[in-house]
């Protein structure tokens, strides 16, 4: 059983591709395993769990739904503030050494992945940088999960090695969703700057798309 497994806010979850719920792909993403995650959750701080669908922002909306004070139960503090501009990016720098590399990534921007809104993307990134913990994707190549959806906004982290693929923090996958912000902007939009899309390929085999999606 393929798994992928992280913590949520502080909290245990487990991303398992065998028991997840059944997503269809749009075209855009044809040929390859797309998954929708379950997650196993603590309702209370040391109480009950229970398994929970959808992307990270469902499973919150979902967990305040069971306990109102979730937020204060699992109070945020390590959130890393997440900033717009990579042009601090240099070997060495401060800024790097706290985050996954993708500087000189290759990466492509809009086309089917079409047109969204940065704000979203980037409450988006902000909630997957809240995340502590490993994750775990199942062996690719195109083994894709929709790892947070707002708005018909939606954040994709895919493996492309034949291989388990694990990353060493969540915010890895923020990192390079932050990368294709900074990369990919639409400047004829208006407000200027304030769409984006596109893919993002680390140089270990697995990608970020950020992408327009039907939530």
């Amino acid at each position: 059983m393929k798994t992928f497994t992280i913590a949520l806010l502080g909290v245990t979850a487990y991303f398992t591709r065998a028991l997840a719920v059944p997503f269809k792909p749009e075209n855009s993403l044809q040929g390859r395993e797309v998954f929708t995650p379950e997650w196993e959750v603590e309702v209370t701080p040391g109480g009950e769990t229970v398994v929970l669908n959808g992307t990270i922002e469902e499973v919150h909306t979902q967990l305040l739904k069971l306990n109102p004070t979730w937020d204060a139960d699992f109070p945020d503090n390590d959130l890393d503030k997440r900033q717009t501009d990579f042009s601090d990016w240099s070997d060495g720098s401060a800024a790097l050494q706290k985050r996954t590399d993708f500087s000189n990534s290759q990466y492509n921007c809009f086309g089917r992945w079409g047109f969204v809104d940065r704000e979203h993307i980037q409450r988006g990134i902000n909630y997957l940088s809240r995340v502590t913990g490993r994750p775990r994707n199942g062996a690719g190549p195109g083994n894709c999960g929709r790892v947070s959806c707002s708005y018909n906004s939606a954040i994709y982290w895919c493996n492309d090695s034949d291989t388990t693929k694990t990353l060493w923090r969540f915010s890895s996958i923020a990192d390079g969703a932050q990368y294709i912000m900074q990369m990919c902007q639409d400047r004829q939009s208006r407000p200027v700057k304030s769409l984006t899309g596109g893919q993002a390929f680390h140089k270990t085999n697995w990608n970020v798309i950020v992408r327009t999606d039907k939530c």
